[in-house]
């Protein structure tokens, strides 16, 4: 298994890496200011559910099957960038529509967001993840270096056991981008900032999407 020097090396970098502001890490703050801790909580099951569809798509072969096939891993990047900017058009149409004045009025008295089904919420974290190539590159490029030499099946036990813990760190700073959100909810912001916060969110999605789909992420 893990020794504790492997531990003390990898968990230091893992929730560093887990705690970069990125398209999930954005779609928890969004989800836990509009909609509450809770169910942003319940939503990154989500995300974790396609997490660990990459860690056994690695430990299977499909992960280095990408890292060496520019077209199929080209084809993977554009899909998933065209899925980020859809969603993030997605979340500024929303926010358009709420402070158009005939849309509809606001759901709560504090101008929040109706409230959202947890598995609607889980769909948007497992397609936001699930979409971006670069969490499928984590598994293949940033794991293994933390994989001691040893047999074929003792390193294939060990990046399972670096996955599912890269998994925990993640969830845990998963969670205080969600109670940041929650937080920041909490301060009764006006309807009209919450609005803008939504577009905000929308746009930067938007961006991390378009990055994605300019950014040179060839491993030559």
């Amino acid at each position: 298994m893990l020794s504790s020097a492997q531990l003390a090396v990898f968990v230091p970098a893992a929730l560093a890496v887990a705690a970069a502001p990125g398209a999930n890490n954005l779609l928890a703050f969004r989800n836990g200011l509009r909609q509450g801790l809770r169910p942003a909580a319940v939503a990154l099951l989500g995300r974790f559910a396609a997490f660990a569809l990459m860690l056994g798509a690695v430990t299977t072969g499909l992960g280095a099957l990408l890292h060496a096939s520019r077209t199929a891993f080209e084809i993977l990047r554009v899909a998933g960038a065209a899925v980020m900017v859809g969603l993030g058009a997605w979340v500024v149409w929303s926010a358009r529509a709420a402070s158009a004045p005939n849309g509809s009025a606001p759901d709560r008295e504090d101008g929040g967001a109706r409230d959202t089904a947890p598995w609607k919420l889980a769909g948007q974290e497992f397609v936001t993840a699930a979409a971006n190539p670069k969490a499928l590159l984590l598994f293949t490029a940033f794991l293994p270096p933390f994989v001691s030499s040893g047999s074929g099946v003792a390193a294939g036990v060990q990046l399972v056991a670096l996955g599912g813990l890269y998994i925990v760190c993640e969830a845990a700073t998963a969670l205080v981008w969600a109670t940041a959100g929650r937080v920041l909810a909490g301060r009764r912001l006006r309807p009209v900032t919450l609005r803008r916060l939504d577009q905000a969110s929308g746009g930067a999605l938007i961006a991390f999407g378009g990055g994605l789909a300019l950014a040179d992420l060839s491993r030559r």
